[in-house]
């Protein structure tokens, strides 16, 4: 985890709120947020994590539920550890820092950058 640069945004929210709001709404407000903000690397960053974070917890809590016996206890378990790791990013998003996920982190990273 490292501290983000204060950079320019394309509005006049602060960056760190911006990059927080990235992960409300599930993935759309990352696709809203990624439309309208085209030079701070931060801001982008947060909001291809949003999206890719989302995405893999739908599609796993899809794929889990289908497990029978135990699918739904998984799923439930999944959905807690989604929860408090879905708040820890909104936390660490507005205190300034990249904190990057294993594997979707380094994605979306990559795609911030380009």
């Amino acid at each position: 985890m490292k501290p983000a640069k204060d950079s320019v945004s394309n509005s006049e929210l602060p960056v760190n709120i911006k990059a927080a709001n990235c992960y409300f709404m599930f993935f759309i407000s990352g696709f809203l947020i990624l439309q309208n903000e085209k030079s701070n690397k931060f801001v982008r960053f947060h909001a291809f994590q949003s999206i890719y974070f989302s995405l893999f917890f739908l599609v796993s809590v899809m794929i889990i539920k289908y497990l029978p016996i135990i699918g739904d206890i998984i799923s439930q378990l999944f959905t807690t550890a989604f929860f408090i790791t879905w708040i820890y990013l909104i936390y660490s998003a507005y205190s300034h820092r990249e904190l990057k996920l294993p594997i979707i982190g380094d994605i979306a990273y990559t795609e911030s950058r380009k």
